[in-house]
């Protein structure tokens, strides 16, 4: 791939600010002597005062739009360099009555806006299904799943709130081990090579020891936008996937939250108004008490504690400034053996077994400023915070393994709007300090401390084209590596196509981009359902992995109530970190360089308010992916632990009045797993060792790596749910049942002892909610 030296690199950054701040003294001026009017605002509603995300802001001359916006998620928005003269602002969005004001602007002026939207009663129900429909799965665009909470709250987890995690078990292409381990493979990628960011900064291992949960709740998104694949210059650092969370700012109008109970989860929030119509804070406490309410359940104990706070502080300062602080703070613990079974079937003693008990914790805390200059189009954005993670395998307070990372950085980006798109540069700083301890008798090095320094720099644009008929996102990502004077230009591009115009019912999607990664997992090859990683740099001597992604995908609007999406991908990695295979148990971390394949296509389709039996309304979605992962390692070919050729889930959703109904059904073909091949007798040959005497220590020997397949996963849970509003108080209750079919699906297995540990058995749920909005 292209390579720059280092200092080449440096100037190559620097110089879209360079020139950046050229131009923008010569708009400075230019616009200093236009003195076109400025326009901004809030929209809320006029019940309770709430933000509307994604209200339509419309500035009109007769029957022509001039021009157009969506407020964002403080229902904020501001059209820039208005020239004077009459014109018509109109804000609309669905379910509420429209507002409109006319306006006779000047020169210079700069108008400021409180819109308060009154409810049409007779929309309420379109309201509903629009909201749902935002954030459906075939909304997908060359590897984008934009996410909101209403597309959360459809995928029902135990407890009452929804939670992003259970929402991309939905998405094609993510795979998981199941109900419990925490961790996502997307679309061929390894666990490693996924990005998680919470406000611009990352979350290391960002979801639970029980996979219906992360740290991102229902509650506390605003929105997500989930790359499975060909993201753009935006993002670096990552090989296969980046989920981009942005965190909502709270209320700032009226105090608000919400309490829940259930045993899995519980959690309470509370918002609202530091001061009012400008600062505002949002905090978050999640904790399960499973351990303690139901430590053994139908034959299996549950050994999970895990919980989550969250808090957020943003103001706006004046007409042009934004300021947030934002803190998050996750545990998990808990004993991955379970109950264990033997070959039979019949399960075992129920003691915990300190040796299988898996932690994790994070750390993020960090701001953001955020500047819309009121003469230009131009919005800047700050970032800076600091990541932590801790990983332990063992007993708690005398871990066998532990595995630390922490990076602290800062990133600015300079977006310029166009009439037709805009124009972003943008640059990041990241130091990251990594450090491991294996006390494993097979390891070849017990303890290890590295340092990363990473700076990224990229430059895109996106332009509206052929009459609005398309979209093309080009860009470049530069990425180095300051201390190992390594660096790399990667070329990348997203479109989209609108054949008929973007109210037709065809678009065309595709992306291409070349990616980078310096930071390496090891796992070890002899855990089956493995939750613990040590977090490395590259060798020395050794390429940065690198990806190739290339996805194209169609989606169509079959008919009103029902649309569809098809779309296959492509990764091709190099330069992978593989551990070197050993026929003997160890903990490996002496690597050697892998290459691998991974290709698939995913066909989508989605269910909007379908009439139903008795009056009920209908909607859910249903998806099938195949695809194929494939290394090359040293002498071995090889297909992956997070190989899973076929997976299939469908969700289908009644309501009728207050009450829905939800049956949710997931399958997978099995995982690759490196079996046994035998056992011998191992022996510590040193001089006080007689081995004539000595008993030695039984070992497992292994066949050939991944040549073995698990058994295929089933799960069907059904959900039934009331919610109750009246005026600003919202209640819920959810009760139902995970595992419905009580399929033993495999989660770990011993080959030394050859017990086997399954997923979670048949399992009821009921929780209560109750909200203050």
């Amino acid at each position: 791939m292209f390579r720059l030296p280092i200092p080449a690199i440096l100037q190559v950054c620097m110089r879209p600010f360079r020139y950046g701040l050229i131009i923008l003294l010569f708009l400075l001026s230019h616009e200093a002597m236009a003195q076109q009017a400025i326009l901004r605002g809030f929209v809320t509603d006029a019940s309770n005062e709430q933000p509307l995300q994604g209200a339509t802001v419309a500035l009109r001359a007769g029957s022509e739009l001039v021009a157009g916006t969506a407020t964002d998620g403080d229902g904020y928005f501001v059209l820039n360099r208005v020239s004077p003269g009459r014109y018509d602002l109109v804000v609309s969005y669905v379910g509420f009555a429209d507002w409109s004001e006319s306006l006779n602007l000047s020169s210079g002026d700069v108008r400021e806006f409180s819109i308060a939207l009154a409810m049409r009663a007779a929309e309420i129900d379109e309201l509903v299904v629009e909201a749902e429909a935002v954030g459906g799965i075939t909304t997908v665009a060359a590897g984008l799943e934009t996410v909101v909470p209403a597309a959360i709250n459809r995928v029902p987890v135990p407890g009452v709130s929804g939670d992003l995690a259970s929402y991309l078990q939905t998405v094609p292409g993510v795979t998981v081990q199941g109900d419990r381990g925490g961790q996502f493979f997307v679309r061929g990628g390894a666990v490693d090579q996924n990005l998680a960011l919470l406000d611009g900064l990352p979350v290391y291992m960002p979801f639970h020891v029980l996979s219906f949960y992360s740290a991102f709740p229902e509650e506390l998104v605003d929105r997500a936008a989930f790359y499975t694949g060909g993201f753009g210059a935006q993002y670096g650092g990552r090989t296969s996937s980046i989920l981009d969370v942005t965190a909502r700012n709270g209320n700032k109008q009226n105090l608000a939250g919400s309490v829940s109970i259930a045993p899995f989860l519980s959690a309470v929030t509370v918002e609202g108004p530091l001061v009012p119509g400008r600062v505002s804070a949002i905090f978050s406490a999640r904790q399960s008490f499973v351990e303690e309410l139901i430590p053994d359940l139908f034959g299996q104990r549950m050994p999970y504690r895990f919980g989550d706070r969250f808090g957020k502080i943003h103001a706006l300062v004046g007409g042009s400034h934004e300021m947030s602080f934002t803190f998050l703070d996750t545990d998990d613990r808990g004993d991955i053996a379970g109950s264990k079974k033997s070959v039979f079937g019949d399960a075992e003693a129920t003691t915990i077994d300190d040796s299988t008990e898996v932690a994790w914790e994070n750390t993020v805390f960090g701001g953001t400023w955020i500047y819309r200059s009121n003469r230009i189009p131009l919005v800047s954005r700050l970032t800076a915070g600091r990541s932590e993670m801790t990983n332990a395998f063992g007993p708690d307070g005398n871990p066998e393994r532990e595995a630390t990372v922490e990076s602290v950085e800062a990133s600015l980006r300079l977006s310029w709007l166009l009439n037709n798109g805009d124009v972003s540069v943008g640059s990041t700083l990241r130091k990251t300090d990594l450090g491991y301890t294996l006390d494993d008798l097979f390891t070849e090095f017990t303890t290890s401390a590295e340092e990363l320094t990473e700076l990224q720099a990229y430059a895109e644009t996106t332009l509206d084209l052929l009459g609005d008929k398309a979209s093309i996102n080009p860009g470049v990502h530069l990425y180095a590596l300051t201390d190992r004077s390594q660096s790399w230009v990667e070329p990348r591009v997203r479109l989209s196509v609108w054949p008929t115009g973007r109210e037709g019912r065809h678009q065309i999607n595709a992306s291409w981009g070349i990616y980078h990664q310096a930071l390496t997992g090891l796992t070890d090859e002899r855990d089956l359902g493995n939750l613990f990683t040590a977090w490395i740099t590259t060798p020395e001597g050794q390429e940065a992995m690198e990806s190739m992604h290339g996805i194209l995908g169609w989606n169509v609007q079959v008919l009103p109530w029902l649309s569809g999406a098809v779309e296959a991908f492509y990764k091709d990695y190099d330069h992978i970190s593989a551990p070197i295979f050993s026929p003997f148990p160890r903990f490996t971390t002496t690597l050697q360089e892998a290459t691998g394949l991974a290709y698939g296509a995913d066909i989508r389709l989605n269910l909007e308010n379908r009439p139903f039996l008795m009056e009920s309304v209908l909607d859910g979605n249903v998806s099938y992916t195949w695809s194929t992962v494939e290394y090359e390692a040293g002498p071995y070919t090889y297909n992956p632990a997070h190989d899973r050729r076929h997976q299939l889930n469908a969700l289908l959703h009644a309501q009728k009045g207050e009450v829905g109904l939800t049956i949710q059904w997931q399958y997978g073909s099995g995982l690759p797993f490196t079996e046994s091949g035998g056992f011998d007798v191992w022996y510590l040959l040193t001089p006080d060792v007689d081995v004539s005497s000595e008993a030695g220590v039984d070992r497992i020997v292994y066949s050939e790596p991944f040549g073995g397949r698990q058994p295929t996963y089933a799960r069907m849970d059904v959900w039934l749910e009331r919610r109750v509003e009246r005026g600003r108080y919202i209640g819920t209750l959810r009760a139902g049942v995970l595992n419905l079919i009580n399929r033993a699906n495999l989660f770990y297995y011993d080959l030394f002892t050859f017990s086997r540990v399954d997923q979670l058995p048949l399992i009821p749920s009921v929780g209560f909610k109750m909200e203050l909005r």
